[in-house]
């Protein structure tokens, strides 16, 4: 755990972001909300990792960000409602949209429905995962 796998961790959500604007910009819109999902999921997890909680190897870790990341105090107070409301509002918007993205041939799903939410969280995403990457930087300053 720390600063430097964190940093690590925020690549691999950069990389799934790039993957959900790609997919949005194809007209993919079940891969790019799957891939927003994922993106804000592991830039959580990176702040997990920057304040030294073990992430667990699952997608809900809204309980564990509350009441391990957010109890921690380790996330800077400028940022910390910001990070929290990512946790309360966006992760579960994400996460119930997770489900009917990832099998839409299994779900009678409205097409455009699914394209305003991709494109909705996408830049939501976008929004996160910069936050989430910024509390890492001020996080890694501050241990020095």
């Amino acid at each position: 755990m720390g600063i430097e796998i964190a940093k690590e961790a925020i690549d691999t959500a950069e990389s799934w972001l790039e993957t959900a604007n790609t997919m949005a910009g194809k007209g993919i819109y079940n891969t790019a909300l799957y891939s927003e999902e994922m993106a804000v999921e592991i830039a959580l997890k990176a702040v997990m990792l920057a304040v030294d909680v073990e992430p667990p190897k699952i997608h809900n870790i809204i309980e564990i960000m509350e009441n391990n990341t957010l109890l921690s105090r380790k996330i800077p107070k400028e940022k910390y409602s910001d990070v929290k409301r990512i946790v309360r509002t966006l992760l579960p918007e994400l996460l119930r949209s997770r489900q009917t993205s990832g099998y839409t041939f299994n779900y009678n799903i409205d097409r455009k429905e699914l394209k305003t939410l991709a494109l909705k969280y996408l830049v939501a995403s976008r929004d996160a995962l910069n936050l989430c990457k910024n509390v890492i930087k001020e996080i890694g300053t501050a241990k020095k």
